[in-house]
């Protein structure tokens, strides 16, 4: 599978390479990436660190632990996935959670899995609302109505078992025991009946809608002729999120700014060497800060290694 992967990867790149090769004129895209405003990029990445901050919360209030170790653990997941396809991140943040500072790995597990529940109903939130405002015919607004029911009646359903403490059991199998499944499944339930719900939805919302200032600041500074909006930058945010979601490269790298150049080219009539270079400041933007609070504290913990392994 991981040659599979492998092959899969190079034909994305080869192919995104061939288009650019045929479509892009690389001095003029080298013109405009270096008319990039340096504090268009500095803004940017002072915003990702709030956003950060309130990943690293929220996973501190799943865990009910320190602040410090929650956002270590979310920033080192952010980074791995820059680095590694198929969002390896998840699982390296599961596994430096549990070795690093001793947290149950049925419980960091659950709340990685509840993390992504509660991103994935942002994201449909923000879809809803680009829909609600959208002047396309092709769209139903009464179809709005029903979609936020299913999503009000299946959050009502998840707390509802929650509240009655609803215990899921495995069969009393030797394998399920030795495998100590039976324990991670206790421990996952436990932080799912004990998490604050409220609190968890108040730093996801945080989340996002420092996301949407981060993209909607990001966009002006970098492209100030066009007329960007809050709702453009809903959409410019979905269309991010989804490309990264997507495990075909690292941090969707190609497909992202894919996605956000499609989008600046058709519905701006941006040029296209302009909307590559916008996009490829904001993915820096957003990718810089962890990847430097990473490398930093990987640094530091070497050094006290080679420090303690001299003197004993």
């Amino acid at each position: 599978s991981g040659y599979v992967a492998l092959a899969l990867n190079a034909c994305f790149f080869a192919f995104i390479s061939y288009w650019l090769y045929r479509n892009i004129a690389f001095d003029d895209l080298a013109s405009q990436l270096k008319q990039i405003p340096l504090t268009a990029v500095l803004l940017a990445m002072t915003m990702n660190l709030f956003v950060l901050l309130f990943y690293g919360s929220r996973l501190s209030t799943l865990l009910n632990g320190r602040l410090f170790s929650g956002f270590l653990i979310a920033t080192m997941g952010f980074t791995f996935n820059s680095l590694v396809p198929f969002r390896a991140g998840e699982g390296v943040k599961i596994y430096f959670g549990h070795s690093y500072f001793d947290y149950a790995i049925g419980g960091i597990s659950a709340a990685v899995l509840l993390e992504k529940l509660y991103d994935v109903t942002a994201i449909i939130i923000l879809s809803l609302l680009i829909l609600a405002t959208s002047d396309s015919s092709l769209i139903d607004p009464r179809m709005l109505i029903p979609a936020a029911t299913i999503i009000a009646m299946v959050f009502a359903g998840v707390f509802a078992l929650r509240r009655r403490g609803v215990s899921l059991r495995l069969p009393d199998w030797g394998v399920i025991k030795a495998l100590r499944l039976d324990a991670f499944l206790q421990q996952a339930e436990r932080l799912v009946a004990r998490h604050r719900a409220g609190r968890t939805a108040l730093f996801t919302a945080s989340i996002w809608m420092t996301n949407v200032c981060l993209v909607y600041v990001a966009f002006r500074t970098l492209l100030p002729e066009i007329d960007f909006t809050l709702v453009h930058a809903v959409t410019l945010l979905i269309i991010g999120a989804l490309a990264i979601a997507v495990p075909a490269s690292p941090a969707g790298l190609g497909l992202f700014e894919a996605g956000i150049v499609a989008y600046l080219v058709n519905a701006y009539g941006v040029q296209k060497e302009r909307a590559i270079s916008a996009a490829l400041a904001y993915h820096f933007s957003i990718t810089a800060p962890h990847t430097l609070i990473v490398i930093s504290f990987l640094a530091i913990a070497l050094f006290r290694f080679l420090k303690k392994r001299a003197t004993s």
